[in-house]
């Protein structure tokens, strides 16, 4: 590419994605800096961010990147200060009783004290819309389900990370059923593998294929977080990545518009099946941005694709970067995958491609790395057996959500021979559970320990300068990794 003068210096020209990423990461930092103070109301601003747009067309390096960080911070800036705007509302119902109506989120769970916990979302504060969730306990309710539209009564008080506002010991009535013809097929097809399959297995095996978490017990869902496990029943980009992946080798041969229609179907139909949570809104953008690209035969660099998919979903909803755990770690554990895995992978095996179970041993260390640090800040605890547990049990996850898909099939269309169709995932998942059961009971399978935010940074910074390293020692070209593949 040629070079171009300005002031008489050359200056090597910018790519469009390079500025993207730029804008992208500037928006991300304009977003986050409005919780410290400050912002910028009124249109006027979103106006001058697009009068500035043309220059970014620029092919100078030195005009065009500038450009783009001020527009991303300024877009960033507003946009968070119109959030925060809205959120001061809960703060006139705090320590009062009032009425909340929503739609339920996601499956409601059960707590170590029996009460019924679950949030809401397009939330009504005594009448009053308001961003964000409620989350909601109660001790006797109906029977509430995802999606339904319920009404809460009882004292508001302070949220915490993911959710804005809480109601405990409430009273909750029933207003609306959900009418979702995906959630009744849903419900019938967990129907099926609880008819035919033993527990606990039948409820972790619907946990990793559809991420209901309701039926696994509380022993059960305790040691998986004594084991950093937990990440296994949430669905999330590792389950949309499995799809995906085996669609592209059972279609690729036959005709690649064939392959990028049945995974763009799985991906539809997973999400519709699971809820567009946090993680799932994440996953769902970045695997679809990279299996556009595919197609088309592009690539995009995981950094630049990272960068842009958080940015979007941060736009949509800035509480997702300022307080959702999940959010974060989803967003931790993709950049170990795409970015850090492909790293030792090329350091490890050369040019030679591992093996599909060695891939995803090294892609579960690799997101391992980079979400501990920052559990351990959050929990204060440290898993000492969280890797082990991880690549003992995850490469076995792809294996036991389709032996449970199989099974549940077999319940409703063979409900005859069922049980017989389901043994296999049985038998897979009751080494799972073993494994989990046997590991939590050692005495030294976690530890309490504390870090400050310097030495979490520290680690993350200390992980980076390896990936630079390698990086430069190894030449090694993003442009061939793809997370569709």
């Amino acid at each position: 590419m040629p070079n171009y003068l300005l002031g008489g210096i050359k200056y090597a020209p910018v790519r469009r994605v390079t500025l993207i990423a730029v804008a992208a990461a500037s928006f991300l930092i304009g977003l986050a800096s409005v919780q410290l103070g400050g912002g910028l109301n009124g249109w006027l601003w979103p106006l001058l961010a697009l009068a500035l747009l043309p220059f970014c067309f620029r092919k100078q390096l030195v005009v065009a990147a500038p450009v783009a960080v001020v527009i991303g911070l300024i877009l960033g800036i507003w946009r968070g200060t119109g959030e925060l705007t809205l959120l001061d509302g809960y703060q006139n119902y705090l320590n009062q009783k009032v009425v909340v109506s929503g739609d339920v989120v996601e499956d409601p769970v059960f707590d170590d004290k029996g009460m019924t916990d679950f949030k809401l979302q397009n939330v009504t504060v005594n009448g009053r819309q308001l961003p964000g969730q409620v989350r909601v306990k109660a001790f006797t309710i109906a029977d509430v389900k995802r999606d339904d539209t319920v009404q809460a009564s009882g004292k508001l008080t302070d949220g915490f990370g993911g959710y804005q506002a809480s109601v405990y010991y409430a009273t909750v009535n029933l207003t609306e059923k959900a009418k979702s013809p995906i959630d009744n097929l849903r419900r019938h097809f967990a129907a099926s593998v609880l008819s035919n399959m033993p527990e606990p297995q039948a409820s972790l095996g619907l946990g990793f294929l559809l991420g209901i978490k309701t039926g696994i017990s509380n022993t059960l869902n305790d040691q998986m977080k004594l084991l950093g496990l937990t990440h296994i029943v949430v669905a999330s980009g590792y389950n949309l990545t499995i799809l995906v992946r085996l669609a592209r080798r059972l279609f690729e041969r036959i005709s690649k518009f064939q392959t990028a229609a049945v995974s763009t179907v799985l991906m539809a139909g997973f999400v519709a099946v699971t809820g567009f949570s946090a993680s799932m809104s994440r996953a769902a953008l970045v695997t679809g941005l990279a299996l556009t690209a595919w197609y088309y035969g592009r690539r995009i660099h995981p950094i630049t694709l990272l960068l842009f998919a958080a940015a979007v979903t941060a736009a949509v909803n800035p509480l997702f970067l300022w307080g959702d755990l999940g959010w974060w770690l989803s967003f931790l554990a993709f950049g170990g995958v795409l970015i850090l895995a492909p790293l030792l992978q090329k350091r490890i095996f050369g040019d030679k491609k591992p093996k599909l179970f060695g891939q995803i041993v090294l892609e579960t260390i690799s997101a391992q790395l980079l979400a501990m640090p920052l559990i351990m800040f959050v929990f204060g605890n440290f898993s000492v057996l969280s890797l082990l547990a991880n690549v003992l049990v995850v490469p076995l996850v792809p294996l036991a959500m389709l032996l449970t898909f199989v099974g549940g099939i077999a319940g409703v269309l063979l409900p005859g021979v069922a049980p017989v169709i389901a043994l296999p995932a049985t038998i897979l998942l009751s080494f799972i559970t073993e494994v989990v059961q046997s590991l939590a009971q050692i005495p030294w399978a976690s530890l309490p320990v504390t870090i400050t935010p310097p030495i979490m940074l520290g680690f993350y910074g200390a992980v980076a300068a390896v990936g630079w390293l390698i990086y430069t020692r190894t030449k090694f070209s993003f442009s061939r990794t793809s997370v569709v593949e």
